[in-house]
């Protein structure tokens, strides 16, 4: 057989180049030819490659066809068995080929292979080498942190990055805003691999050379290469167009989905006329830039936005009944990964029968339309949720977030530590939001530890409460030595809502209006319980408050405590001229009272009258925004006379917090200790 590999090749020499016969027989030794045979066993073709161990990838030396089997998908059956021989243990393929072979060309392209440079060759006369790469989608430590990142992610293509590569001024589709710097900060812009195919179309090679090298400023978009080919054979069913450009803009869409990226940013009229069935067959938007930055309220940091998008709407949360498990499970079963209905089916059933010890609730809107629901049942100290899913709405990843949270506000309510999500079926993003919030993976089971009372950051590593296989000891101990401030607030974070008596970090007392506390956080002056507050409100994880600049400059991270100023509704009496609740400062922004609106308006409750107002009816007045995040509400209001005594205590004078006041941690401690104490009047 190898004789025949040898002089096929050796017939093709012209177009393949001189290649020894020792050369041939080293590669067989090593398994490195692959020949494909017809039924009579004659030789159709042959690929022959090296392994390049160091760089994980494969070389494509030779690609020959037998003169009169060219052209009936020889070649694609031979790079088939080399990729599936290696795509889950290396990187990919590399090869260069003459640009001139056009037929070669057209194989690499439609295969899906990029483009990724045009080099000059060695020979003596001018021909020039395209370097073609397939890419297996394995990814690695910087392709993963990308990925892992807490970022919106959006894909650009191909004639969007132009646009932003020219910088063109005058250009009306909005392109240019996308790299605002307050937007760059908030999203991770991923560009299509077919785009290094556009970039070789382009005869310009000065143009095309510097569209190469403009195009690293974003995030390549990594992907399994069959789950693409599969999702392009669909996307042509839905998108009409033949030509060159059509094609290489439906790949981009393509490896877009793959890479399961929500967004993919263009101006091609065929794609955004597709939006609808786009969305509703791989839950991708297809938007404009404007329509993009428009929409930020519903994209900008996942978790922020829910204030906004679900404003209005009537969230609900009740118990499952038995009738409704079939409807429940035909809008919540992951059937694209490979979930049975019997699988759902039976962890509904066990948990509605355990009505003492489980259950399951259902989050619908106003209309009754079913967005979300989990599962959950008390084990001893642990909180299990066997179950949390949301459905296939624009909503569903901000949602999820706020579940999880929500539900470990619900642990904390029933003086449960560890609370588990053992859901087999969780999707990518899911994943990231639990990473988020410091739950650990093991054996296929989330972990969270949430810990109540005060302590010191060294003790809680030997906490009761933690189980010895959450954390290593040592590592956690040695860290804590080298990074005491930094370390001991990741730490309460991670534990959050315990609070550490060592912690070095800034405390303020932050008066607020009644109004807002009551609609940003205190679900307890709202008159609900956790689970019957407007989710958009008071389980918001994140938020912000506007004050004025002055005088107090507060710097982040640190502990705020909430001070609910005099209010004119007697009903909640008890807790106006009280402290009621604590929150972690994460960040301070001072700026233009217009142009911190624009930034936050997806947080909270405010509307741009209420900020005017602050700013004296000034756009350019400069003002505050506190981002704050993790409240926790007293169950008991602290009154501004047990405040007071406090201070005086601690040798400071009495105050009435017309504005904020800086605190040590000693007096934290004594006002969070009765803000939340199970035993104060």
């Amino acid at each position: 057989m190898l004789d025949e590999v040898i002089s096929l090749g050796t017939k093709n020499s012209k177009t393949l180049g001189h290649f020894p016969k020792g050369a041939f027989q080293e590669h067989a030794k090593k398994g490195n030819i692959i020949g494909a045979f017809s039924n009579a066993n004659d030789l159709l073709g042959y690929l022959l490659f090296s392994v390049t161990v160091s760089k994980r990838t494969i070389r494509v030396v030779h690609l020959c066809i037998s003169q009169n089997h060219r052209n009936k998908g020889v070649a694609k059956l031979l790079v088939n068995e080399l990729r599936d021989k290696f795509s889950t243990r290396l990187k990919g393929i590399v090869l260069s080929c003459r640009e001139d072979y056009v037929e070669a060309t057209k194989f690499w392209r439609t295969y899906g292979f990029k483009a990724l440079n045009r080099i000059r060759s060695r020979s003596k006369k001018k021909h020039f080498l395209v370097i073609w790469w397939y890419d297996f989608g394995n990814h690695d430590l910087f392709s993963l942190s990308n990925t892992n990142s807490d970022k919106v992610k959006a894909l650009l293509d191909a004639n969007i990055i132009i646009k932003l590569r020219d910088k063109n001024s005058d250009e009306q589709t909005g392109a240019k805003y996308l790299m605002a710097d307050w937007l760059v900060d908030e999203i991770d812009y991923y560009y299509a691999p077919e785009f290094f195919n556009e970039i070789l179309r382009d005869k310009d090679t000065d143009r095309a050379a510097e569209s190469r090298s403009f195009v690293t400023k974003f995030c390549e978009a990594k992907f399994n290469p069959v789950r693409r080919d599969d999702i392009f054979e669909t996307v042509e069913t839905i998108i009409v167009g033949r030509t060159e450009n059509d094609i290489s803009d439906k790949k981009q869409l393509s490896e877009c989905i793959a890479c399961d990226i929500e967004y993919f940013i263009t101006t091609d009229i065929n794609l955004l006329e597709a939006e609808e069935k786009i969305f509703e067959k791989f839950g991708v938007q297809i938007l404009t830039p404007t329509d993009f930055i428009l929409m930020l309220d519903q994209i900008n940091n996942r978790s922020n936005y829910i204030a906004t998008r679900i404003a209005g709407v009537n969230v609900q949360y009740r118990q499952l009944e038995s009738k409704e498990i079939n409807p429940l499970i035909d809008c919540f079963l992951r059937k694209k990964q490979g979930e049975k209905k019997h699988e759902l089916r039976g962890i509904l059933t066990s948990i509605t029968g355990n009505v003492n010890g489980a259950k399951v609730k259902i989050i619908h809107d106003k209309e009754g339309v079913k967005l979300g629901f989990w599962c959950a049942e008390f084990k001893k100290n642990t909180l299990i949720i066997t179950a949390i899913r949301t459905g296939d709405t624009k909503v569903s990843l901000i949602l999820f977030k706020q579940l999880v949270f929500d539900l470990i506000n619900y642990a904390i309510e029933n003086h449960k530590s560890i609370i588990k999500i053992k859901d087999q079926f969780l999707g990518d993003s899911d994943k990231e939001t639990l990473e988020s919030l410091s739950f650990s993976l093991k054996k296929g089971i989330w972990t969270k530890i949430a810990l109540t009372g005060i302590t010191n950051s060294t003790a809680v590593l030997s906490d009761s409460r933690i189980p010895s296989k959450f954390l290593r000891s040592d590592s956690f101990r040695e860290r804590l030595s080298k990074e005491p401030k930094t370390f001991a607030y990741s730490l309460e974070r991670m534990f959050w809502p315990i609070k550490f008596t060592d912690l070095d970090i800034p405390t303020y007392i932050i008066p607020i209006k009644p109004l807002w506390s009551g609609q940003l956080f205190d679900f307890y002056r709202s008159r609900s319980n956790l689970f019957g507050a407007p989710p958009e409100l008071a389980w918001n994880r994140e938020n912000i408050y506007y004050r004025s600049v002055n005088p107090v400059s507060e710097k982040s991270p640190a502990r705020i405590l909430w001070y609910a100023s005099s209010s004119t509704n007697r009903n909640n009496s008890s807790r106006s001229q009280s402290i009621v609740g604590c929150s972690y400062l994460d960040e301070v922004y001072i700026g233009p009272s217009k142009i911190l609106f624009q930034k936050f308006k997806n947080f909270g409750i405010y509307e741009w009258k209420d900020v005017f107002r602050l700013a004296k009816n000034d756009i350019e007045k400069v003002i505050k925004a506190l981002k704050f995040s993790d409240t926790e509400v007293f169950k008991n209001a602290v009154p501004l006379n047990e405040v007071n005594k406090i201070l005086v205590d601690n040798n400071r004078k009495k105050n009435t917090f017309p504005s904020p006041l800086t605190i040590d941690n000693n007096i934290f401690l004594e006002i969070y200790k009765r803000g939340v104490s199970e035993n104060y009047e």
